[in-house]
């Protein structure tokens, strides 16, 4: 498979920026920005992504579609594109590959929709920061027929085949999210309760103690994080959904999900990531979401 076109669906934090990485190194980018917000309009534009206007062009102009979304829009983006297909006469040139933070679970039913409709899929997983000029390329785990073809991709992104079985690079995502993303959630809870009762500084002493390296990890990733909370409520859902498809308890991580839909209800979450003036210490960010918390309760 020669990759010449990539569709980038939809170009927000991440996919505008892996999008400008691939355009920098030759391939054409494109999208549909049909429907999209005035900030996705111009990411689009300060990437040099080009609007096609429509999920039929991208279908039949694209190699690949890079599915980078909220996953809880995952599945109807998918929809959406079956449907287009359906208009097309001929079978889509396209394939999705779907590197939404998602269940295998849903990856599998994301699989059956898209080729139920003729368009190839591929299940995939983003690890790692969005590749910003001078930041490196996260990690993108493809997993499914045909992924070692993406390696093409390479150097401009770093991606990883990684077998033929489709929820094997979603099943590696979910198991790391928890132990980042998971652990933030924790981590706010902790915190804005120890501030809460009163215990504050005692709290971050005896972390500065025994856990200074956590402590430091925290106070650098925590501030980063309430402009994407929304974004994190639905991940949370599905890392919820693979332990209890595993057999586990889902409930920490509808515990989880609770705690970003709470951030994301506030004015911090009501933030984006290019345009911060709350929270971006981890000292304002527990006293701000102390404050709300006190108002919600009050």
């Amino acid at each position: 498979m020669t990759i010449k076109t990539v569709g980038i669906m939809t170009p927000g934090d991440m996919g505008h920026a892996i999008g400008q990485r691939l355009g920098e190194a030759g391939i054409r980018i494109v999208t549909n920005l049909e429907g999209r917000s005035e900030r996705s309009r111009t990411l689009a534009k300060k990437a040099g992504i080009e609007d096609l206007g429509s999920d039929a062009a991208l279908l039949t102009e694209c190699d690949a579609i890079f599915s980078i979304m909220p996953p809880d829009q995952a599945g109807g983006f998918v929809t959406r594109m079956a449907a287009a297909a359906g208009t097309l006469g001929t079978k889509p040139k396209a394939l999705i590959a779907d590197l939404n933070a998602v269940a295998p679970s849903t990856a599998r039913q994301l699989q059956a929709t898209a080729e139920a409709a003729g368009i190839g899929f591929l299940d995939g997983g983003i690890i790692g920061g969005p590749p910003y000029p001078g930041r490196p390329s996260p990690r993108i785990y493809l997993s499914g027929p045909g992924a070692d073809s993406f390696t093409a991709l390479s150097p401009a992104l770093d991606i990883r085949p990684f077998g033929d079985e489709i929820r094997a690079a979603s099943a590696l995502k979910m198991c790391f999210a928890t132990l980042t993303k998971g652990v933030q959630a924790l981590a706010i809870q902790s915190f804005v309760t120890a501030e809460l009762e009163g215990v504050g500084p005692a709290f971050r002493a005896e972390l500065e103690s025994v856990q200074a390296n956590l402590l430091r990890s925290l106070a650098g990733s925590l501030p980063g994080m309430p402009p994407k909370a929304y974004r994190w409520v639905g991940e949370m859902e599905e890392i919820a959904k693979t332990y209890g498809d595993a057999g586990l308890t889902p409930k920490t991580f509808e515990g989880a999900a609770d705690i970003y839909r709470f951030i994301e209800s506030t004015p911090l979450g009501k933030e984006v990531v290019e345009n911060r003036t709350m929270g971006t210490t981890l000292d304002d960010l527990v006293t701000r979401l102390a404050d709300a918390l006190r108002e919600r309760r009050s």
